[in-house]
């Protein structure tokens, strides 16, 4: 083999996708995405200010998001803490569907995970949307960010028609493993939103998650809402909250 044939192949062989030389796979790498962006299981609660900014102006509103596990599937809850028109109102994510419930409410009213929670912060976006459990790795590919660093984009597909976004396209850091943003897509794969994940912690030192997100509508220009973690909670909850039955007086989060 000649010196320029040679030559030509190596830096062929360099240049080729990292992906094709990664060894994780796609359930590994989901995995990972997930527990780059939530705390660990110990958790089982956060408060979250939620900022909504618009070409009418900024509000703001709190909540408390209720974690839980039964059967390997997980579950949320999230109650409005403020602003006082919305102080009470309640949405809870199940497996396969999401519902919402209001003081004024006799009974909880089924909804879609992705309808609008506050400003454009979806209830999914809020309660959190696992990879792992609800998509499967389309296509990986290498591309480079607006400051050329290296990055992973990875498509998503769900795995039924109960997801809230049926597609997403990850970027993601390839030496840490954990999500830059991810746009979010309907069932026609028309782009809604764009997630920055803007700002990691660490909980005692060793837990990762995020605790900033920036979420740009992709339709109505000039919307952003920001998400941001002012604690978090360890506390155990009763089962009964996350069931869409007791939702009322009785199944309240006091």
């Amino acid at each position: 083999m000649n010196k320029a044939l040679t030559a030509l192949l190596a830096v062929l062989l360099f240049s080729m996708p990292i992906l094709a030389q990664e060894p994780i796979s796609d359930a590994e790498l989901l995995e990972r995405l997930d527990e780059a962006r939530f705390p660990d299981r110990s958790v089982t609660s956060i408060r979250v200010r939620i900022t909504s900014e618009t070409p009418e102006g900024t509000r703001e509103a709190e909540v408390i998001v209720y974690f839980a596990e039964f059967d390997g599937a997980s579950y949320a809850r999230i109650d409005f803490l403020a602003p006082e028109e919305l102080a009470g109102q309640t949405y809870l994510t199940v497996p396969d569907a999401a519902y919402f419930y209001a003081p004024d409410l006799d009974f909880p009213i089924k909804t879609s995970a992705a309808g609008e929670l506050f400003g454009d912060a979806a209830v999914a976006q809020t309660s959190g949307i696992r990879f792992a459990d609800g998509y499967t790795v389309e296509a990986r590919r290498v591309a480079a960010a607006e400051d050329a660093t290296e990055v992973w984009e990875i498509e998503l597909v769900a795995i039924d028609d109960t997801i809230a976004f049926q597609f997403v396209t990850l970027t993601v850091d390839p030496q840490r493993l954990y999500p830059i943003s991810a746009v979010l897509y309907g069932l026609s794969r028309f782009p809604f939103y764009e997630v920055h994940y803007e700002t990691y912690e660490t909980r005692d030192g060793v837990d990762l998650y995020v605790t900033t997100q920036r979420i740009v509508n992709l339709f109505l220009t000039g919307r952003q809402t920001t998400s941001r973690t002012l604690e978090i909670g360890t506390d155990e909850l009763p089962s009964s909250w996350f069931d869409p039955d007791s939702l009322g007086s009785s199944g309240s989060a006091e």
